[in-house]
């Protein structure tokens, strides 16, 4: 397993990196007159006692993972976060994350790692004083919050870091306009603008996420584009077309597989339409019946059309429909 660690928000400027004034005694990690890093013995002990089984990336692999996307440094930190002792306080937990980092990444490398961990725990604070504005939108906030991070970190940090999430985010606010702009072009076409669509928001991180997305997703990504064109077929035309997308995903096993539950629960739903029928038509036969009567007459419908476990289910189902219609005044 590849662990690799580290970021988060905006930092401090001080020289040392971590909380101000909080740390344990044995728990520091300084640096001399000549800009060497002193690190506690007794942290180098906790450090490889609490990493030593990691296959660590190397500090280039970690700039190139992180820079397209396949690796995630928020999430990375919060990892190693978790490997420290439950009775250790963040602080303690944060100085022994820098001296595995110094330890790891000796020199100039682990130094620059250091300062971006400084400044993200300083991120941190800030983002816990951070009170959201009152009457603004959702994208105005996270613009807010995009340039807090860019007051602490430089432009190239702040994408190293927060580089995926942004265009994630970018992405959701866009979409509602993309579906506008391509809301009358033929399904092949919307499909096409939505590829084209995505790789402008995200640009480098485009492969990494288009690697990672479900086949599922795709499949319904596709049928969603496609949709009002084939609903404009009849059942001879567009089922085999749908047939066609379904194996392009899942092959023919797969597409055999979605078809076989397709038809179990529409048999199901069909089922379930005549068991309401034919209990309405009970009902209206005998509108002065007991309760009692009433609940075993239609108990006796349920389980004739269902089965013993699905009316039982199917009531369940009724009676909770039956409590909300009555708490909504319905």
């Amino acid at each position: 397993m590849l662990i690799v660690f580290l970021l988060w928000e905006p930092g401090s400027t001080g020289k040392e990196f971590g909380f101000d004034g909080g740390d344990s005694p044995g728990f520091t990690v300084t640096q001399n007159e000549n800009g060497e890093w002193i690190i506690n013995p007794e942290i180098m002990a906790t450090s490889r006692e609490l990493y030593k089984d990691g296959q660590w990336l190397s500090y280039d692999e970690i700039l190139k993972y992180a820079a397209n996307g396949e690796l995630d440094l928020v999430s990375s930190l919060w990892e190693l976060r978790r490997k420290c002792p439950a009775d250790y306080t963040p602080e303690q937990c944060n100085e022994i994350v820098k001296a595995f980092i110094l330890e790891q990444y000796p020199g100039a490398d682990g130094e620059r790692l250091v300062g971006l961990f400084r400044k993200y725990l300083s991120y941190e604070m800030v983002l816990r004083e951070f009170e959201q504005p009152k009457g603004k939108s959702q994208e105005e906030i996270y613009e807010i919050i995009k340039k807090k991070r860019r007051e602490l970190f430089s432009d190239q940090d702040a994408k190293l870091i927060f580089g995926l999430e942004e265009a994630e985010k970018e992405f959701q606010f866009g979409y509602d306009q993309f579906l506008s702009e391509v809301k009358n072009l033929p399904g092949d076409k919307k499909l096409a603008r939505y590829e084209e669509y995505r790789k402008g928001v995200y640009g480098n991180y485009y492969n990494t996420i288009n690697k990672r997305e479900p086949k599922f997703n795709k499949y319904e990504t596709e049928l969603y584009f496609k949709e009002t064109d084939l609903n404009k077929l009849s059942a001879a035309e567009k089922d085999p077309q749908v047939r066609a997308i379904r194996e392009k995903y899942f092959g023919k096993d797969g597409a055999d597989r979605i078809e076989k539950v397709l038809k179990e629960i529409d048999a199901e739903k069909k089922k379930e339409e005549q068991t309401s029928q034919e209990e309405q038509n009970w009902l209206k036969a005998h509108p002065t019946a007991r309760p009692e009567e009433r609940d075993k007459a239609l108990n006796e419908i349920r389980v004739k059309i269902l089965g013993q476990e699905e009316a039982e289910a199917y009531g369940r189902r009724k009676a909770l429909e039956e409590d909300q219609r009555r708490l909504q005044g319905k």
